[in-house]
C-alpha cells in the first residue's frame, strides 16, 4: 500500500459547519469534482488525520486532509489482453468481447489488468490499474486505464466534459440512408448519438444489413444499443434490444477513441481495425470506414 500522502491540505479556516465531501471539492488536483471526492472518500483515498472518514464528516480547524493512492486485493483473473499503448501514466487495451469490465465475478477485466500492464513508477500509481469508463459485456474494443490517482482524475475530467471523441463500429437490421441525431433519454438522462452509415449489403439469411459508424455524445448504459433499437436499427446479434442472432455474438465493436494525454496534454487519437467477424459481412471494411474518414475530413 502507498501510504505517503500525494496531496495534503490542512483546515484553517472552516466557521460554518460543512461536510468532507462538500469540503474536499476544489481542494485537491487530483479529486477535481464532487463525485471523485465521494468515490475517494468511499475507496479510503481521502483521509482526515490520517484516517479514512466518511462523507458525512464535519470538517473542523486544524484537521489534516490527505489523498492517498491505497492498493486494492483484488483476486486475478488470468487472462492475456492485447496492449494497444501504455506509459507511466496510463493504457489503451483491447477488451474482448463478452468480458464485463468489472463486478463481483472474478472473470472480469479488472481483475485482470495487474498481470498485463508494467507498474507506474509515479508515487501516485493505482494498484491495481483502473478502468476510466466502461464498455457493455458483449461490446469489444478500445478502453482506456489509468495508472495513477491524478492520471484517473485528468481522464476522468474529460469524459465528464464530453472531450473524448468516441468512434463505435456496429452492423444494423434494416437500411439507413443519411446521418441519425438520436436523442431519447435513457434513465431520464439525456443521451446524444450521431450515427452515420458507411456499408450496406442484402444478406441471403439476414436481409438488408448496413454497417455503421456510432458516434455517442453522452456515455449512458447501452446507449447505443437502445438508439438504435429505437430508430428501427437494431444492432446483429443484439437479443436484449430486437436484433437478430447471428451466431456470433454482438456486432457493436469501440474502434477508435482521441483524448488529451492526462500528463502532457497532447492530443493522442488509437484506432483498431474491425474484428474478422465484421469482415465475413463486410470484407472491406477497414476500407470502407477509412475512405468515409476522409470524406468527412
Amino acid at each position: 500500500m502507498c501510504i505517503d500522502p500525494i496531496e495534503s491540505h490542512t483546515v484553517l479556516d472552516c466557521e460554518n459547519s460543512v461536510r468532507l465531501s462538500d469540503y474536499a471539492c476544489g481542494i485537491f488536483e487530483s479529486l477535481p469534482s464532487r463525485k471523485s471526492v465521494k468515490k475517494a472518500i468511499k475507496r479510503g483515498e481521502l483521509l482526515v488525520n490520517g484516517r479514512s472518514s466518511e462523507t458525512g464528516h464535519w470538517v473542523k480547524r486544524g484537521e489534516v486532509l490527505s489523498v492517498i493512492a491505497q492498493a486494492a486485493t483484488l483476486p486475478v483473473y488470468r487472462r492475456k489482453l492485447n496492449c494497444v499503448f501504455q506509459d507511466q501514466y496510463f493504457a489503451v487495451v483491447v477488451k474482448p468481447a463478452d468480458l464485463p469490465v468489472s463486478g463481483f465475478q472474478v472473470r472480469n477485466l479488472q481483475n485482470a489488468l495487474a498481470q498485463n500492464l508494467e507498474p507506474s513508477s509515479e508515487v501516485d500509481e493505482l494498484r491495481p490499474p483502473r478502468p476510466v469508463h466502461r464498455l457493455d459485456r458483449l461490446t469489444g474494443g478500445l478502453i482506456v486505464i489509468a495508472k495513477t490517482l491524478s492520471s484517473a482524475a485528468h481522464l476522468g475530467r474529460q469524459f465528464e466534459r464530453r472531450e473524448v471523441e468516441k468512434s463505435y463500429v456496429a452492423i444494423v437490421s434494416g437500411p439507413l440512408k443519411e446521418e441519425l441525431h438520436l436523442s431519447q433519454p435513457i434513465d431520464d438522462r439525456e443521451a446524444f448519438t450521431a450515427v452515420s452509415p458507411v456499408g450496406r449489403l442484402k444478406h441471403q439469411k439476414h436481409g438488408e444489413l448496413t454497417l455503421v459508424m456510432a458516434y455517442p455524445k453522452t456515455g449512458r448504459r447501452n446507449q447505443i444499443r437502445v438508439h438504435l433499437s429505437n430508430a428501427g436499427l437494431p444492432v446483429l446479434g443484439d437479443k436484449k434490444f430486437g436484433g437478430i442472432h447471428a451466431g456470433r455474438g454482438l456486432f457493436l465493436f469501440s474502434q477508435a477513441i482521441t483524448f488529451k494525454h492526462p500528463k502532457s496534454e497532447i492530443r493522442l487519437h488509437f484506432e483498431l481495425e474491425l474484428p474478422g467477424k465484421f469482415k465475413r459481412y463486410f470484407p472491406e471494411g477497414d476500407k470502407i470506414i477509412a475512405a468515409s474518414h476522409n470524406h468527412t475530413d
